[in-house]
């Protein structure tokens, strides 16, 4: 087959472009990563690390703190941005797939909008008490409950988070009614529970750990699949009998829909290998953190599992979604 001149400077002209095309994406490593926390919190010491490594392999990371509707503001910031990879979003897993269960006007589907790039740690949750309550495990402060609804309580960070409804599958199988106490944000309700004012608390492990071994609160149990070396002789909720129980927290990076494959794998190799550098790691690990990287698609594949799970949580608790 004969191709005319015309033809063939176009496939040649089509061909140029692609290989700019590739070589560009190859070279940009501008970084704006969106996080829907104040500077200072769990997400933003995460972002803050892991961007520290990319800087190390040569990125320009600028880390944009956009606090606001409990993390939603940066999630509706990214829908916004560029499907080319250069604006990520850093956030807790639960955003994405715990959100869309507890409010009504969620203004984004993180199924349909949101693509996964690279996991970085998770974090567990407990259960504790003051160092002043005679409640020394689990099964005490089930059984104080269960005879005084004074004794019933448990703080969290906020209605519709993930400790509210592991507090919600504690009562359910225990056969208890636990009593919510929200407050909005995790210190006033470790604070309280310090201060005897509430029974217990239900908050994250990297934010009780320091209270515990300061003795200022006790860890009753843990929300991990396996007993944390950091706390010896802590049961998990699993281990106490209460096989629902296991929940765990991941950090992870995502791009807008759309983004080209190529520029999602190259991100995530980028990501996976700052995470797992030793300068990273120890900043992570430090605090408790526990290293988790993975795949796209595995990542991907997390999210739509998590989602289906907390449907049925959610609806299971009667929890009514707010606007």
């Amino acid at each position: 087959m004969r191709t005319s001149r015309r033809q063939f400077a176009a496939c040649l002209g089509a061909s140029a472009l692609a290989g700019v095309s590739k070589l560009s994406l190859a070279q940009d490593k501008n970084l704006r990563v969106l996080v829907g926390f104040a500077a200072g919190g769990a997400a933003d010491t995460v972002a803050r690390a892991v961007g520290e490594g990319l800087r190390d392999a040569g990125y320009t990371v600028v880390i944009d703190n956009k606090p606001g509707a409990s993390g939603r503001l940066a999630t509706e910031m990214l829908i916004g941005a560029p499907a080319d990879g250069t604006t990520l979003l850093m956030t807790p897993l639960g955003n994405l797939t715990l959100y869309p269960h507890v409010f009504k006007s969620l203004r984004y589907d993180p199924l349909a909008q949101l693509a996964g790039v690279a996991s970085v740690c998770n974090m567990s949750f407990a259960l504790a008490v003051g160092a002043g309550s005679s409640a020394a495990t689990l099964q005490d402060f089930i059984a104080q409950a269960r005879k005084d609804p004074a004794k019933a309580g448990y703080g969290t960070p906020g209605m519709g988070t993930a400790m509210h409804f592991i507090g919600e599958l504690l009562g359910q199988h225990a056969k208890v009614p636990l009593t919510h106490i929200p407050y909005k944000g995790g210190s006033a309700s470790v604070t309280d529970a310090i201060g005897g004012a509430i029974p217990a608390v239900i908050t994250t492990l990297p934010n009780l750990l320091p209270m515990h071994r300061q003795g200022k609160l006790r860890i009753l149990a843990v929300s991990d699949p396996e007993p944390s070396p950091a706390l010896p002789g802590v049961p998990t909720f699993k281990s106490a009998g209460f096989a629902d129980l296991v929940v765990t927290e991941t950090f992870a990076f995502f791009a807008r829909s759309g983004t080209p494959a190529p520029v999602i794998a190259q991100l995530n190799q980028a990501i996976n290998s700052a995470v797992e550098s030793p300068r990273v790691a120890g900043v992570l690990q430090k605090v408790e953190y526990q290293l988790k990287t993975m795949s796209p698609d595995a990542l991907d594949r997390q999210v739509r599992a998590q989602h289906a799970r907390w449907a049925a949580v959610v609806k299971a608790s009667g929890y009514k979604p707010e606007e």
